[in-house]
């Protein structure tokens, strides 16, 4: 735990009293503009990724300087939280580089890659499936589960068991995160990988259930990560501090994670990145975590394009040049279409992004269809992409970025049955499916990549 914790706590009653609207369309905005400015920040709206070195810097030293000038608003005070320089710079100093998840035979221990390593970003499934059928959920489960690629799994919200709702705050909400958890351990077990990492407890949804779920054993240090993750734009409450308390207090890996919206007050990826920086330095303060998630999206849910993929590549960057943090982003284009062409070029895209921005790893990776195949496909092309570099990666992303149609899904195809793709009685793919599949790996063995599995 970090020791800024208790000094958080203090700074949040004695900081300056300050109202939200002042502090989110005044000094926040305001900040970022001038900084932008001051580190000539700037996105070429061409590029779908940022390769740059020296603009990765920048992007760090902004989003450092957004922390110092702005701090963070404690909302369950109205107080904002300044640190000093040489408080950041120490909680970078004595950040963690490596963290081992999962245990046994499917242990991993992640560390720090550049540009080009060898090792490649691990790739986090997506288990289970949106809704409240939870045979249905188990099938999707066990369909990641059994892939060869799948280094960990990030289990699906759960918004209900039978007729019994996830209402925050109440014990029906813990028991369906409980269920996610057993579920978790069914399918892995299922699969041959009892030691498989389990994320984070996707169906809880307030500190209570978070707590009542780790406290049952099911999720443990071993198996899963507990979110501290910060509020958007720079903002904290008790919640969050509570919860990186409890992480000390238990021995857990804390799970921070930062999801800047851009288009409101963020004018574009480039705030949006310094956002990124800054988030993960206040998030080191007050929980002293190492495993860092880090996304984008647009205020109207979109997770694809070259804005998100030049804010997560800057972003991961300017960590990996400036943290060495052990870095996660999205593994997907967030396209709900198990077999459309553009989610998975765009799942193409985030993961050889990754490779060549010194990620080390993808959570969600393979699109929001959730099938097994999907991940499959983020598996293999991570795997077969890792050792490109900046330079060879970010032309294959352009000549990919031409193929995508941007066309809006059809919605005919969106939510169909787990049936439809897969045999319910192997929980192998149709031919349909596996016909989709091997048409990519075709497709991206003439682009140059390469991987064992892949037919000639």
């Amino acid at each position: 735990m970090s020791k800024l914790l208790w000094e958080v706590i203090h700074r949040s009653v004695t900081g300056p009293v300050m109202p939200e609207e002042t502090f989110e369309t005044e000094l926040f905005p305001n900040a970022l503009a001038s900084l932008q400015a001051k580190y000539r920040l700037e996105w070429d709206p061409a590029e779908p990724v940022m390769t740059d070195p020296a603009m990765a810097d920048a992007v760090f030293e902004a989003g450092r300087a957004l922390l110092l000038e702005v701090g963070l608003y404690c909302k369950s005070t109205r107080r904002i939280v300044r640190f000093t320089e040489q408080e950041i710079d120490q909680a970078v100093s004595s950040a963690r580089h490596e963290v081992t998840i999962g245990r046994d035979r499917q242990a991993i221990t992640i560390r720090p890659r550049a540009p080009g390593d060898a090792q490649h970003p691990y790739t986090f499934f997506p288990a289970g499936s949106l809704g409240v059928d939870l045979e249905t959920y188990k099938y999707y489960a066990r369909s990641v589960m059994q892939e060869a690629t799948c280094d960990g799994v990030i289990p699906v919200p759960l918004y209900a068991v039978d007729k019994l709702k996830n209402v925050a705050d109440t014990p029906s909400s813990t028991f369906v995160c409980l269920t996610e958890a057993r579920v978790m351990h069914e399918a892995a077990m299922w699969a041959g990988k009892p030691g498989l990492w389990f994320g984070i407890p996707m169906s809880a949804t307030t500190p209570m259930t978070l707590m009542s779920t780790f406290a049952s054993g099911l999720y443990d240090r071993h198996n899963c990560t507990l979110p501290v993750q910060i509020l958007q734009d720079m903002r904290i409450d008790y919640d969050r501090l509570n919860l990186a308390f409890f992480a000390e207090q238990q021995g857990l890996e804390p799970w921070m994670s930062s999801c800047p919206a851009m288009y409101a007050y963020l004018t574009g990826p480039e705030q949006a990145a310094m956002e990124i920086i800054a988030h993960t330095l206040a998030m080191l303060a007050y929980s002293g975590g190492a495993v860092t998630q880090a996304m984008s999206v647009t205020i109207d849910g979109t997770y694809c394009g070259n804005d998100i993929f030049w804010c997560n590549s800057a972003a991961a960057l300017a960590a990996e040049r400036n943290l060495k943090l052990p870095w996660i982003t999205f593994g997907s284009g967030g396209i709900p279409v198990v077999m459309s062409d553009d989610a998975w070029y765009a799942t193409a895209i985030a993961c050889i992004s990754a490779c060549i921005s010194g990620m080390e790893g993808l959570w969600l990776a393979g699109g929001q269809g959730h099938t097994g195949i999907e991940s499959r496909w983020a598996g293999e092309i991570t795997r077969a992409a890792s050792r490109l570099t900046p330079h060879e990666g970010a032309e294959i992303i352009r000549k990919i970025r031409k193929r995508i149609s941007g066309a809006k899904p059809d919605p005919a195809q969106m939510n169909l049955p787990f049936s439809s793709f897969y045999d319910m009685q192997t929980l192998n793919p149709k031919p349909e499916l596996l016909a989709h599949y091997r048409k990519f790996t075709r497709i991206f063995r003439d682009l140059g990549l390469d991987y064992p599995t892949w037919e000639a």
